[in-house]
């Protein structure tokens, strides 16, 4: 392995990481902000606005420098695989963040923001915490303690229970709060 490469693909890898995720961090930090009205939405939404451009840049170049990095490692071991499984979520929630910023948008200024979009919202935030924080903690693993780590015996099952959790609250949340919306 090229050393060299490797700590320019790792550089950039970190470089992402502090761009991708801090802007997560940031417009997190203005949602809860506005969750405990402090902050107007029409702001959360300028905010939004900004960050979401610097996530998937940051995103995209832990994708790309990521698949570089793991190459050159030659070998993917089952903590990886899970990490592989945050950074596929982490892209998938972020379309989803992308189309419930628009639902956003579209509602008047000082409405009432309905409960069901609320929902959905912190579902998305839960998702995006989870798998910026659980990759990084992974990658914090890998680099400090061990390279190949075997753990855990079968990680799909780890994913599956994961998914299906996710699922699950989203189908009990959607029908509590369509029927509200409904009733």
């Amino acid at each position: 392995m090229d050393s060299t490469a490797f700590y320019v693909f790792l550089f950039m890898h970190l470089a992402s990481l502090i761009v991708g995720f801090g802007s997560v961090l940031v417009i997190d930090t203005f949602g809860l902000l506005w969750m405990l009205k402090k902050v107007q939405i029409s702001f959360v939404m300028k905010v939004a606005e900004t960050t979401q451009r610097l996530i998937w840049l940051g995103w995209g170049g832990m994708v790309f420098s990521g698949l570089f990095l793991i190459t050159m490692k030659g070998y993917v071991d089952n903590l990886t695989k899970i990490k592989l499984f945050f950074v596929l979520l982490i892209g998938i929630n972020g379309i989803f963040l992308h189309i419930l910023k628009k639902a956003f948008e579209k509602l008047p200024e000082n409405d009432p923001v309905p409960n069901l979009l609320k929902f959905r919202m912190t579902i998305t935030t839960i998702i995006s915490q989870t798998g910026w924080w659980g990759a990084l903690f992974i990658g914090f693993v890998h680099r400090h303690i061990a390279h190949n780590i075997p753990w855990p015996q079968n990680p799909y099952t780890y994913m599956g229970v994961w998914v299906c959790f996710l699922v699950l609250v989203t189908i009990i949340g959607e029908l509590i709060f369509r029927k509200k919306i409904n009733s």
